[in-house]
């Protein structure tokens, strides 16, 4: 039996099937986007299977924002190049460093937008609370019904929590709060500097501030690890911990790594830029890499405005050091209930690795949350989804 010969498609069809005009696919043609299609015995252009799915190509690399004359090179290059894999190949990977640098550039303009909309949040809707502490004030808000969950980061404060917090407040009674120094919570002079042993001591005092009794807890980044040193001071006030990429450079035994953390911290005082962008190298935390992917080894920040560089000052200057060298009691540990999680896309990333080494040391198993090191922020829906069977788990 004869194989049937392919039976083409119009320019109409093609077009409505790419979301495009056919004047569009027209100009493409004419710039020499597109090969020229055959046409049939009335000139009509005829497209292949083929032709249809380097539109389609065409199409993706458009909307990701690939300048025209390299996507030029990419649909023409089985007749301009001796090897066309080759060039295309090249043109992906420089297309695909361009995508996740803009990606990157997007997730910490979200974050600031996301700080923003808890300020106007909590100015429209509800007034925060305010814990004294000896040395200084916790700035805290509430929000849903159900069983105590605290929301715990460093630096992520309340801001950092709005769009998680919200969808898990059908759940659970959801407690945020500003680390001290962070956000609402003010430095003030003489205050004890934010070591994960003073953070939980705060935590500590809020939970009392409720009923005192075993609550649940998310750990983000540097929260996880104020969650860790909870749990060993007062086991007693867990009921359920979900700790998400806690950056324990201390369980890396990775002398170069710990060696270019205590550079970024050191010159955080005077010269934060520098110190940011020395750390955001290092843990890679923005990116969203697969197994098979590694984070870029170094990507220009812009100069970050005023009220970033003061943060980062004092994050990474005064509570990002104490944090990542800090070292859990694996024995103390064993007696709560915790489970260890890391993001899908931030594999051989710093606090997934750190992760996975805490869940090796803790004989439990790592497993994945919707997003990177910022999914609790970037995308709140699917991980709020994903984690409300991991606080119940073991409960």
């Amino acid at each position: 039996m004869r194989n049937e010969p392919e039976k083409p498609f119009g320019i109409s069809e093609v077009a409505a099937r790419a979301g495009l005009e056919p004047d569009t696919l027209r100009y493409f043609e004419r710039q020499g986007i597109l090969p020229t299609p055959r046409r049939d015995a009335a000139g009509r252009r005829q497209y292949l299977t083929t032709d249809v799915e380097l539109i389609d190509m065409l199409v993706h690399l458009r909307e990701t924002g690939m300048p025209l004359s390299d996507i030029a090179q990419f649909t023409s290059a089985d007749a301009a190049a001796t090897d066309p894999s080759r060039l295309r190949l090249d043109l992906l990977d420089a297309h695909r460093r361009r995508v996740l640098e803009r990606r990157a550039a997007l997730d910490r303009a979200l974050e600031v937008i996301t700080r923003k909309i808890a300020d106007y949040t909590d100015l429209a809707e509800n007034s925060p609370a305010i814990l004294e502490r000896p040395d200084t004030t916790i700035t805290y808000s509430v929000r849903g019904e159900g069983p105590l969950l605290f929301l715990v980061g460093a630096p992520a404060g309340r801001a950092g929590f709005t769009a998680l917090a919200t969808e898990l407040a059908a759940h659970y009674t959801v407690v945020t709060h500003d680390p001290r120094g962070i956000g609402a919570s003010p430095r003030t002079p003489g205050m004890a500097r934010p070591t994960p042993h003073v953070l939980a001591q705060d935590l500590a005092v809020l939970i009392d501030a409720f009923t005192g009794e075993p609550a649940r807890f998310l750990g983000t980044s540097g929260g996880a690890v104020t969650v860790l040193e909870l749990a060993t001071q007062h086991p007693h006030l867990l009921r359920s911990a979900v700790l998400h990429e806690p950056p324990l450079i201390t369980l890396l035994d990775d002398t170069e790594l710990a060696e270019r953390a205590a550079s970024a911290f050191a010159v955080a005082e005077t010269d934060p830029q520098r110190a940011v962008q020395e750390f955001f190298d290092l843990s890679a935390a923005a990116h969203h890499t697969g197994p098979e992917q590694t984070p870029p080894q170094h990507m220009a920040l812009p100069r970050l405005p005023a009220e970033e560089l003061e943060k980062n000052r004092y994050f990474l200057g005064q509570m990002a050091g104490p944090t990542v060298f800090y070292q859990p009691d694996i024995q103390a540990l064993q007696q709560t209930r915790l489970t260890v999680c890391a993001g899908s896309s931030s594999h051989h990333q710093l606090a997934r690795r750190a992760a996975h080494a805490l869940a090796d040391q803790l004989g439990l198993p790592l497993i994945d949350l919707p997003g990177n090191h910022l999914g609790a922020s970037a995308e709140p829906v699917s991980f709020a989804h994903a984690l409300v069977p991991l606080l119940d788990l073991r409960t």
